[in-house]
C-alpha cells in the first residue's frame, strides 16, 4: 500500500485520501470529496489547481515541481469516474485548536538563546570569567539532567503499570517488500488494531515478547529479566542524577 501523497508549503498542506483531500492551513481543516473534483491540472511549476464539479477553482501550493507533479499524477488516478455536481457544496471546513506556526518556534528558540547568551555573559562579568564558563556548560547540563530525570520516571512508571494491567503477546519482525528486515517488531492488540515497537531492534530474532497496555495499546515494553531492568535503571537514574547535580552546582556556584 502507497503511503499518501501530501503537497505542503509553508503552513499549509494537502494530504490525498482515498475518498478525499484534506487541506490543513492553521486552525482550519477543509475536506474536498474526490467526487466532487471535475478536473485537475497544473498551475505554474510548483502548484496544482483543482477545479470542482460546479467550476469552482482552488489552489493547492507544492515546494517544489517533482512533488507537484508527483501529486498530480496521483490525484488523477484517484478520481473516481462518478461525480458529484454539487461542486464546492460537498466541501466541509471545520476548525481546530491552537496551532503552534513554525515562525513561533523559531522566535521562542531564539529568545530561550538570547537569555542563555546574556547570562553567560552577565555571570561572567560579574563573577570573573571562570564562572562564566562554568555557567556556559551548566544551564545545558541543567536541562539535559532534567529531562533525563523524567525519561526515567515515565520508563519506571510504564513498567510498574504494565507489571499490574500489562498482556503479553509475541511481536514479529516486520519485513520491508523488497525482503529485507527492518529494524522494530509488530503486534497486534485485541481489538486487531496493529502497532510497532523498537524494543529489541538489536536482536536477530524472528520474534520477541512484549507488554502492552491494554487501555493504551502503543505503550509497549520488551519482556526482559528483573535484574535486567533493574540495573539498568538504577545506572540511567544515577547517571541522570549526576548531570543534574553538576549543573545545578555550575549554575548555583556564583552565588554560594
Amino acid at each position: 500500500m502507497l503511503s499518501p501523497q501530501v503537497l505542503s508549503k509553508g503552513d499549509q498542506y494537502t494530504v490525498l485520501r482515498p475518498d478525499r483531500l484534506t487541506t490543513t492551513e492553521g486552525r482550519q481543516i477543509t475536506h474536498i470529496p474526490l467526487a466532487a473534483v471535475q478536473e485537475v491540472r497544473a498551475d505554474g511549476d510548483t502548484a496544482v489547481e483543482i477545479v470542482l464539479t460546479d467550476g469552482v477553482t482552488r489552489r493547492l501550493p507544492g515546494g517544489n515541481a517533482y512533488a507537484a507533479s508527483a501529486f498530480l499524477t496521483a490525484l488523477t488516478a484517484a478520481l473516481p469516474e462518478q461525480r458529484d455536481p454539487a461542486g464546492s457544496a460537498l466541501v466541509t471546513t471545520e476548525e481546530t485548536g491552537p496551532v503552534i506556526k513554525v515562525w513561533q518556534v523559531w522566535v521562542g528558540a531564539l529568545t530561550l538563546l538570547a537569555a542563555f547568551g546574556g547570562y553567560v555573559w552577565w555571570t561572567g562579568s560579574a563573577h570573573g570569567p571562570g564562572m562564566g564558563f562554568a555557567a556556559f556548560f551548566a544551564a545545558p547540563g541543567v536541562l539535559l539532567g532534567g529531562l533525563a530525570c523524567a525519561g526515567v520516571y515515565d520508563s519506571v512508571r510504564t513498567r510498574v503499570t504494565l507489571r499490574r494491567r500489562g498482556i503479553t503477546v509475541a511481536a514479529a519482525r516486520h519485513h520491508y517488500p523488497n525482503g529485507k528486515r527492518a529494524s522494530y517488531y509488530k503486534y497486534t492488540d485485541t481489538s486487531g488494531n496493529e502497532h510497532t515497537t523498537g524494543y529489541g531492534s538489536g536482536r536477530s530474532t524472528q520474534e520477541i515478547h512484549i507488554v502492552y497496555d491494554p487501555e493504551t495499546p502503543s505503550t509497549s515494553v520488551a519482556v526482559e529479566p528483573l535484574y535486567s531492568t533493574v540495573v539498568k535503571h538504577v545506572f540511567y537514574v544515577s547517571v541522570s542524577l549526576a548531570v543534574l547535580a553538576l549543573g545545578l552546582w555550575g549554575v548555583l556556584a556564583p552565588y554560594l
